[in-house]
């Protein structure tokens, strides 16, 4: 339960965020409940980060698209992703934070292709690359690194304690 609450605080923090600085294809977005999805993954179990994926993908679909199903598919998709490639690299400050930059950009380029094929957006590759991807790789590179001491501590299994 507590995981849930982090994870819709990020969405909501997210969601303010959106809402204030969208303005341009220059605003870089800032993707923090993928962030904690990944977290989820990587230091807790990965059923629960699946369960979570799930929930919160058809949460942003309902609120931010027309379309079911884009958001739900990449937010169980992409920390499965995360846990799967830290488990065979290694897992410390700076494989977390490259590994979680790349799979960002996998992200974004993942939902711009979806996005292209159906006819929901007016962006460029262009613009894209140039103008949102930069931006959009720098802040949530420094969200990485701000959130990792944090969910880290929060979603890390704690051990059972034995009894007798």
């Amino acid at each position: 339960m507590k995981v849930f609450i982090a994870l819709f605080l990020l969405f909501l923090i997210e969601g303010t965020w959106a809402a204030i600085f969208s303005w341009h294809y220059v605003t870089p977005f800032l993707y923090l409940t993928l962030i904690g999805l990944m977290y989820v993954s990587l230091y807790g179990r990965w059923e629960s980060a699946l369960g979570f994926g799930l929930v919160f993908g058809l949460l942003y679909d309902i609120v931010y698209t027309d379309l079911l199903g884009i958001y739900l598919f990449t937010f169980s998709l992409i920390p499965l992703l995360v846990s799967f490639v830290l488990k065979y690299i290694g897992e410390n400050f700076f494989s977390v934070v490259i590994t979680f930059t790349f799979m960002i950009l996998v992200f974004s380029f993942g939902i711009f292709s979806v996005m292209t094929a159906v006819g929901g957006t007016t962006m460029t590759i262009q613009t894209l690359l140039v103008e949102q991807i930069p931006g959009t790789l720098a802040v949530n590179a420094v969200a990485i690194a701000l959130l990792y001491v944090p969910m880290t501590r929060y979603v890390a299994p704690r051990p059972i304690a034995k009894r007798g």
